[in-house]
């Protein structure tokens, strides 16, 4: 499809403010909602400050420890172009074996999100997010700060002006050892930034071990103490950050000798190889961790989790002085709304499509060569991908796959999209196989559906929440009779829109088997006639063009239909309120170039809900639905990693 239609400046401007660049996990929106405290936590930790297992033991242990005190854990990382406040198990398992995972701090992140990839948010980096997502707290393992011979090199990390430019309280276990502290506290002091030792003492903690020789300007004697130095802060407006250095519990600390001269040797080393800028602290850490035998990666997993507990509790008092204060000093840190999620039930499948290059097919077990390829399909999923990039991750995916290679394929190319439970190992990865002749004509099509089958009732109710709070509930023709009724008797008792794709002629009728009422359809002319033949079986229309007398019939059902007539473009039929007929055919223009016809009308209908969604007028909708469309025709993979508003 390619809309004749044109899309305002205007309207442009109003749809992209309707995009975010964060995604909030169901558990972090969740808290936001109902004003629970929150504590941020970085992701290089996970990518370059552990191996794995470790990484991610740590990381699960590390949220635990701050849900058991009674605060929502929020680990932020860049996972395929998308600001990710919150992750999944799921998540945090691909994050910490994924390769070539890029640092992210302020520098980088506007890179890593244009170009779709997947980044850990450095010290910066999350202190960044946080102030977006509005989480006062973040606990992270040690600062950076200004390298030995800093005076020389110039080497001074970004975590120090992140700090001189937030109202973050960073919750740490002061600056790492490899570093200059004396001249890292002189250079937070030139920030403004407020450095407190935790506890009794003034004395700075150097990470590993307990003292570094240097004192902080304060010290907060314990968690409530802390949360009322954020809270005056806030109430100040004072637009510089908090740390608080926690030393090491004592039963974890290192020798102090003994580390200094595990760090001597590796500055040593790391000066001998050229190592240099952001890969420097991983590499030092590597490096003091193989001197010590793995000690001090014992005690980076000991303070860590310390000090997970205090930014824990500190978030609990500061979320009561939030909460008790009078209306005018919350007005600061009061947090724009965030629409829910749109949900979307329905098929997820990878495609592969051969093309034989030679003129003749012989169907006799012969040989062929081909050009082979691969992407992920699956009408529910596509339409969830789709307007999960439009909208800036607000969609989520209630599907099944297999817990095999195609299922991490699907889950990876965007990441957080299909919700938990959804990966089975009882059957594999949907997938549909077609076989293209030289022309391009489809010969044959191959389909292992099977795994649709645990799209359950059981695994709806399970994520009721979403569909409760959801704007509008997307259905396709792939889901279990049962599972779709279910849905609806839900969608109706919770008043939820609902938009129905037919996927196919056979699957069209499905939701009218007990004749249900839906919001929106999408059918084709022979879906719709196949509708409408089922719902009035004794006058037969055997003419699908026949559109007003195959309307009228569906529409007792539909209350709005958008009919899809490919290269010629849509059709929107619907009652008026004086009770005639609406009808209007918006025509597309065709394209000289296509890649892939697959994607394209699952990529219109997210186009419709996206402008839909942004309340704009039937015509705009229709227009942005034929330019996602037209993204999709001319794109290799069925839905486009970029739209035209994006």
């Amino acid at each position: 499809m390619a809309s004749l239609l044109k899309i305002s400046k205007h309207s442009l401007t109003l749809i992209r403010r309707y995009c975010t660049p964060l995604i909030y996990s169901d558990e972090v929106r969740t808290a936001k909602n109902d004003n629970k405290p929150i504590v941020a936590l970085e992701s290089t930790i996970i990518t370059h400050g552990m191996p794995y297992p470790n990484n991610l033991e740590t990381a699960m242990e590390v949220e635990d420890i701050i849900r058991k005190q009674g605060a929502v854990p929020a680990t932020i990382a860049i996972l395929k172009g998308q600001l990710t406040i919150g992750l999944t198990r799921t998540q945090l398992e691909y994050l910490a074996q994924a390769k070539d995972v890029i640092k992210a701090s302020r520098r980088d992140l506007a890179m890593v999100v244009a170009g779709k990839q997947d980044g850990a948010t450095t010290v910066a980096g999350t202190i960044i997010s946080a102030e977006l997502a509005d989480i006062p707290v973040f606990v992270t393992g040690g600062i950076g700060g200004v390298h030995r011979d800093g005076e020389k090199t110039l080497d001074v990390s970004a975590d120090l002006t992140e700090l001189g430019r937030s109202k973050t309280l960073v919750v740490c276990s002061g600056a790492k050892s490899i570093l200059d502290i004396g001249r890292t506290l002189e250079y937070l002091e030139t920030q403004g930034v407020t450095v407190c030792a935790f506890g009794e003492s003034k004395q700075f903690p150097a990470f590993y071990t307990r003292r570094s020789g240097f004192e902080a300007p304060y010290n907060v004697v314990d968690a409530e103490h802390a949360a009322s130095v954020l809270h005056a802060a806030r109430s100040l407006h004072l637009s510089s950050g908090i740390v608080v250095a926690v030393p090491v519990p004592e039963e974890s600390a290192m020798d102090e000798k003994k580390i200094g001269t595990a760090i001597s040797n590796a500055l040593r080393n790391a000066n001998d190889k050229g190592v240099r800028g952001k890969e420097i602290t991983p590499f030092l850490l590597a490096a003091v961790s193989a001197a010590t035998g793995g000690a001090s990666l014992n005690t980076n997993i000991a303070l860590i989790k310390n000090n997970a507990k205090v930014g824990a509790d500190i978030s609990i008092h500061y979320q009561k002085l939030r909460i008790n204060a009078p209306i005018q000093s919350r007005r600061l840190h009061t947090s724009c709304r965030h629409m829910s999620d749109v949900l979307v039930i329905g098929g997820a499948n990878v495609d592969r499509t051969y093309r034989i290059t030679e003129e003749k097919i012989q169907l006799d077990g012969s040989t062929h060569a081909c050009k082979t390829e691969q992407c992920a399909g699956g009408v529910g999923r596509n339409i969830a991908e789709a307007l999960w990039r439009l909208s800036g991750g607000r969609a989520k995916l209630l599907t099944a796959v297999g817990d095999d290679a195609d299922g991490r394929f699907l889950h990876n190319i965007a990441p957080g999209l299909i919700l938990d439970g959804c990966f089975t190992k009882e059957s594999s990865t949907a997938t549909y196989a077609a076989m293209f002749d030289k022309k391009g004509e489809c010969a044959i099509g191959l389909g292992d559906m099977e795994v649709h089958k645990h799209i359950s009732p059981e695994l709806v109710n399970k994520h009721i929440e979403i569909l409760k709070n959801a704007p509008l509930i997307v259905i396709d023709g792939n889901i279990p009779q049962n599972t779709m009724e279910h849905v609806l008797e839900l969608s109706q008792k919770y008043q939820k829109k609902v938009f129905f794709e037919p996927t196919d002629r056979r699957k069209s009728i499905k939701p009218f088997l007990n004749h249900q009422n839906i919001t929106f359809a999408t059918p084709n002319l022979l879906e719709l006639k196949e509708i409408a033949n089922y719902l009035n079986p004794h006058d037969i229309v055997c003419n699908e063009h026949d559109i007003i007398r195959l309307s009228k019939v569906v529409l007792k059902y539909v209350k709005n239909l958008i009919i899809t007539m490919g290269a010629k473009g849509v059709m929107v039929v619907k009652y008026k309120d004086s009770g005639e007929i609406y009808l209007k055919f918006y025509p597309t223009q065709g394209l000289k170039t296509i890649e892939n016809v697959s994607g394209a009308g699952d990529c219109f209908a997210s186009g419709f809900i996206y402008g839909m969604l942004n309340d704009k007028p039937e015509e705009t909708c229709v227009s942005i639905g034929f330019k996602c469309a037209e993204a999709s025709l001319l794109c290799k993979t069925t839905v486009p990693a970029k739209f035209p508003f994006n």
